[in-house]
């Protein structure tokens, strides 16, 4: 597909993308002053920067779809994407009035959204998501912490961080160990059945061969206590009544279907459809080549170029290809885990500390953890799969040098200095930090939920917090 012509005219400057080869075509005229050319020049230095690192030569290849482009986002043939889906999935990843009484006496005060929110580039912005047993919220989930009357050996906290829903849609396979999915992809082929699919465990789920992000709704909708069944909201509530049935009439294989799986099937294609797609990097690709400043570009020059950033963060999510293999997925850098810089609530077991190894059983595969999704990666405000940086300029200081944490023999071969100058570290930085983060996250939130509670969370101080 081409990219559309657009014109703009600045002081004699005029720039135009186009052209049947999905580049970018920058022209100046001849009284553009020498900082605008060096501009373009740059510009066209990434357009071939960008050529090279994709499979096909074409810039599309790094272009994430719209949210309602249903045919061009990546989804499980079994839980094919449609409006009415996406819009009960939207509400009920919210809701916080499906949350069911467990030992700490807090029913309906938390939802999926606790620990992955919008403000937090759909992580849950403090240094360990909470859900069941929490209390608060502040700005972006970053005074969330354990409620002080309840147990906390009754709390539902993670052992690692929370990862990112923001384009899950491309990734096969879910969890940083990537224990979900056992769809028609590669990544779980090779693992051993039992270690897939453990009875009494939520990898049960897996034996009903959806794909990651279909399996973490189903699995993650029992193991976070959202009651969706029979006398639930669903059953009670006529907004979601009518949404429910909106979704059977219109989803011909949803009709038998318990009413728990179309519930966490809606979620799942809601998730698929939160998408950076409106980042400056986005709009760059789709042809406003003044989307990103001189910074930005020379950045990302950086990013797809002498920083070599784009050999593990790659495909539209800039995680891992689409179709990739396990080698391409799942990378040993050292990262520490949760407590080794936080103070947290439990404990970090040995099989979450060996990362996929201790979900595949295999050595060699210790101490791996997925690739995860850069876009919104600065919302968070806590980086790493255990938390242990809290800036993007941490982690890239951090690869430049190339020292791990935490010593193991899995350590990547390609995890190497970088030899990055200081303004090259503030220019790929920026790429990171301002040219993929979406600004407009909040979009995929409701403005108000068919229960009447309060989004994210609804407990006293979270409603203060939230001004709901």
């Amino acid at each position: 597909m081409s990219f559309k012509t657009i014109i703009i005219i600045t002081g004699g400057l005029v720039l135009s993308a186009c052209g049947s080869d999905d580049s970018i075509v920058s022209l100046s005229s001849s009284n553009a002053s020498n900082n605008l050319s060096s501009t373009l020049q740059s510009s066209n230095e990434l357009v071939s920067l960008l050529q090279a690192s994709s499979p096909n030569g074409a810039l599309n290849y790094f272009k994430l779809p719209d949210s309602s482009d249903y045919n061009s986002i990546p989804q499980d043939t079994y839980n094919i994407l449609n409006e009415h889906k996406v819009n009960l999935g939207k509400f009920l990843y919210h809701e916080t009035g499906l949350t069911q009484e467990g030992n700490t006496g807090r029913k309906g005060t938390w939802s999926c959204a606790s620990c992955h929110q919008a403000k937090a580039g759909f992580k849950s912005g403090n240094s360990q998501g909470i859900g069941d047993g929490g209390d608060g919220y502040g700005f972006n989930g970053e005074l969330r912490a354990v409620a002080t009357e309840v147990n906390p050996n009754d709390v539902d906290v993670q052992p690692i961080a929370s990862p990112t829903i923001l384009n899950v849609a491309f990734q096969e396979v879910m969890l940083w160990n990537g224990q979900f999915g056992n769809a028609r992809g590669s990544v779980n082929a090779n693992v051993d059945p039992d270690k897939l699919i453990t009875e009494g465990t939520p990898k049960e789920v897996n034996a009903r061969g959806f794909s990651g992000v279909e399996i973490q709704a189903i699995a993650g909708s029992g193991v976070h206590r959202m009651f969706m069944g029979e006398g639930s909201l669903l059953t009670e509530n006529d907004e979601y009544i009518q949404m429910v049935e909106a979704v059977r009439d219109q989803s011909i294989d949803f009709a038998e279907l318990p009413l728990e799986d179309i519930a966490a099937l809606s979620i799942a294609a809601f998730e698929r459809t939160v998408i950076a797609n409106q980042s400056p990097f986005q709009k760059y690709l789709r042809g406003n080549t003044m989307a990103m400043n001189q910074k930005g570009v020379e950045g990302a020059k950086l990013f797809f170029g002498k920083a070599g950033c784009s050999s593990c963060h790659t495909g539209p999510a800039l995680s891992s290809p689409i179709d990739a293999t396990p080698d391409q997925i799942f990378f040993a850098i050292g990262f520490a885990d949760l407590d080794m810089y936080n103070s947290i609530q439990g404990e970090v077991d040995e099989a979450t500390r060996k990362g996929r190894g201790g979900f595949t059983g295999k050595k060699d595969d210790d101490y791996k953890f997925k690739i995860p999704p850069l876009y919104n990666i600065a919302d968070a405000g806590f980086l790493g799969h255990g938390n242990s940086f809290n800036s993007v300029r941490e982690v890239v200081e951090y690869k430049n040098k190339a020292i791990p944490e935490v010593y193991n023999e899995n350590i990547d071969p390609r995890f190497v200095p970088l030899n990055l100058s200081e303004k090259e570290v503030d220019n790929l930085v920026s790429f990171i930090e301002e040219g993929l983060r979406d600004s407009n996250l909040e979009r995929y939130e409701p403005l108000e939920l068919p229960s009447g509670q309060c989004r994210i969370n609804n407990d006293y101080n979270s409603r203060v917090d939230l001004d709901c």
